[in-house]
């Protein structure tokens, strides 16, 4: 009867997240590798969540209940497994040893795949209407809490050192608190299954409900997070291919910046490359620093060209650009073919509006 209560909340939550996030679809985009993460965290979870809670119960069989409870096991090592290796990679995406908790993991999580499938692992005892699992297997029950353990100790760790790499920091304190719920909930998951009783399993399933739940929230109020999460752009330039800037703004202090204030060499050098851009044979260059990536895009045919200075590159990012210059051209076609003796580069003003609008997710709290 419990858990049919706390399947109920949980679907509801699940439904209300997922219905919201079709409705307004347009808010959201993501990285193909990042919301198939994503995707697949969030299917072991329900996974997990169901299969833990039907396995309590006597509805089923004893043989029937085992394997919701090998279910659970197995899926809730890979739930845990991979937010923890999604928040590690972003969170260090530039570091030497960012795989190294992933591959911890996974070592663990093959040790308690190993140990689960010893036959008897499990006494299974009833009392009143639930089912409790004691463990036979020590090694099984070791693995399982090592593996938690090291969930929690690495997450908060990485939380910690890596804040300063949250491009919005309100996000990043969201994940302080959401992290809490988390380590609460698989702190709690352990002391059930070493000391199983119902008050531990209700406080569990609880305090999971209200983690889930938070996530959600999380993920319906801050649509950049599947987009930016540390991603952060510092500058956007336009130039003309004479030299000339038409238009930059910057995304640190949310203002337009005027030729005289941006470095020499950053000017010298896209000169140097607007002055060949008949010559230019790719769309799009990109050229990596040790703590910025720079993208360049041109349009030949009218003969400008954009530079954007982002802390990495992605797909995202790079779509954002093409739909910039797709609309400013198509805005400012005329002016781009007539520029010729005293520019008037005031008419490319526009194009505040348009970085608005295309760079919107980028626009985080700092």
């Amino acid at each position: 009867m419990i858990a049919s209560v706390f399947i109920s909340i949980f679907v509801i939550i699940f439904l209300i997240g997922t219905i919201y996030m079709v409705l307004n679809r347009e808010k959201y985009e993501a990285e193909t590798t990042f919301f198939i993460t994503i995707v697949t965290y969030f299917l072991s979870e329900i996974f997990y969540f169901i299969s833990f809670n039907l396995s309590t119960e006597n509805f089923f069989g004893i043989p029937i209940a085992l394997v919701f409870w090998y279910i659970s096991i197995i899926s809730r090592s890979i739930s845990i497994g991979i937010f923890a290796s999604m928040h590690n990679l972003e969170l260090n995406k530039d570091s030497k040893v960012r795989f190294l908790p992933a591959l911890i993991y996974i070592f663990i999580g093959g040790s308690i795949l190993s140990f689960l499938f010893v036959p008897n692992s499990f006494t299974v005892i009833q009392i009143g209407i639930e089912y409790y699992y004691l463990f036979n297997n020590i090694g099984l029950l070791l693995s399982i809490s090592l593996f938690n353990f090291c969930i929690v100790i690495f997450s908060w760790t990485i939380q910690i050192t890596g804040y300063k790499n949250f491009a919005d920091k309100k996000l990043g304190n969201l994940y302080y608190l959401f992290l809490l719920l988390f380590s609460l909930q698989i702190l709690l998951q352990n002391l059930y299954i070493i000391t199983p009783n119902i008050i531990l399993k209700t406080i569990h399933s609880l305090f999971y409900l209200i983690s889930i739940g938070f996530f959600v929230s999380i993920v319906i109020k801050n649509p950049n997070l599947l987009a930016v999460f540390t991603n952060k752009i510092y500058e956007f330039i336009v130039f003309h291919k004479s030299g000339i800037l038409l238009y930059s703004y910057n995304f640190q202090t949310r203002e337009e910046v005027d030729e005289s204030l941006l470095k020499g060499s950053i000017l010298i050098g896209i000169s140097h490359i607007l002055a060949n851009l008949s010559n230019v044979e790719s769309q799009v260059m990109h050229i990596k620093m040790k703590e910025r990536a720079i993208v360049f895009n041109f349009n030949t045919q009218l003969g400008y060209a954009t530079l954007l200075i982002a802390k990495h590159r992605n797909n995202i990012l790079e779509k954002s650009i093409e739909n910039f210059m797709n609309k400013f051209s198509s805005i400012n076609e005329e002016n781009l073919q007539n520029l010729t003796g005293l520019i008037d580069v005031s008419t490319f003003k526009n194009a505040k509006g348009l970085i608005k609008q295309y760079f919107r997710h980028f626009f985080t709290e700092k």
